[in-house]
């Protein structure tokens, strides 16, 4: 009987820990399988975009396993643009499924500075590997790479200036004029312009301020253009507005306000834009 128990406790010494483990699962220890599901877009503006980089992870496990830490990095036009790690790790149950999104926050000036190239493009390849670092029983330390590759659309902002300011008929007393706003879209995509406030001053004096509730489209690397009527009393305006409409002498103006822009994007929707520009009044007469 001692003979017997001497060569069960040499086979215990003898057999390996996974083989035990397999023994008491009825399996042997699987890796985790850890899946790209999909890519979204999260916070958009004209300044910058936001890539949500959305995981499963499965444990076909009997046994409950740890993520320990991820890391990532970014590479736009094969240059690597950026990097992060996250070493908060997570309890994964037994043959479950868990999610893992990793937000990337991209600011097109960055993108532009690092990346030259990305300026004279509408889109830009990137490619995104990340690696997911679990600690397995048994096994130990295992890091599974994971790689995403795709397009993202380089978002450029439009500018809201004066075309020029037209003088339609003029008296002793008043003026009738039109202000002409040029709206340039320098996208590869369509723009839809809504809620427009302004205000344009001359020589610091506001002439006109409103807002324009309907919408203008403009189409993908094009212009469009807004007019607006102004009506000006000079008693009101003093004898320097009369000076200048008369082209007696050079003014300047500044033209503020803000929009809100959609596009042929559905994920580029209701963007608001604020502007600020100024330069010497180009006025028609």
């Amino acid at each position: 009987m001692l003979r017997i128990l001497t060569i069960f406790i040499l086979l215990g010494v003898l057999i390996p820990g996974c083989a035990i483990l397999d023994a008491i699962l009825g399996q042997r220890i699987k890796e985790p399988v850890v899946r790209v599901e999909s890519v979204d877009f999260g916070n958009v503006s004209f300044e910058s975009l936001e890539l949500l980089f959305n995981f499963t992870i499965e444990n076909p496990n009997q046994l409950g396993i740890s993520l320990s830490s991820f890391d990532y990095e970014l590479l736009l036009n094969e240059k690597s643009f950026v990097k992060g790690d996250q070493q908060d790790g997570m309890r994964i149950d037994a043959n479950a499924i868990s999610s893992v999104r990793i937000p990337v926050e991209l600011k097109f000036r960055d993108i532009i500075e690092s990346v030259q190239s990305v300026a004279q493009q509408d889109s830009s390849r990137y490619h995104f590997k990340s690696g997911f670092s679990f600690s397995l029983p048994v096994i130990g330390d295992v890091r599974i790479p994971v790689q995403r590759s795709g397009n993202i659309p380089v978002i450029k902002t439009p500018s809201i200036n004066v075309a020029h300011f037209k003088i339609d008929n003029i008296s002793f007393t008043g003026a009738n004029a039109t202000l002409a706003l040029n709206i340039n879209n320098p996208n590869a995509f369509s723009l839809g312009v809504k809620n427009l406030q302004y205000a344009f001053t001359i020589d610091g004096i506001k002439v006109v301020e409103g807002t324009r509730n309907s919408a203008v489209s403009i189409n993908r690397n094009d212009d469009s253009r807004i007019e607006i009527p102004v009506s000006i009393n000079f008693t009101d305006f003093g004898q320097t507005i009369y000076r200048i409409f008369r082209g007696e002498q050079k003014a300047q103006f500044r033209l503020t306000g803000s929009a809100a822009f959609d596009s042929s994007l559905d994920f580029f929707q209701n963007i608001p834009l604020n502007f600020d520009t100024a330069g010497e009044l180009p006025l028609i007469r």
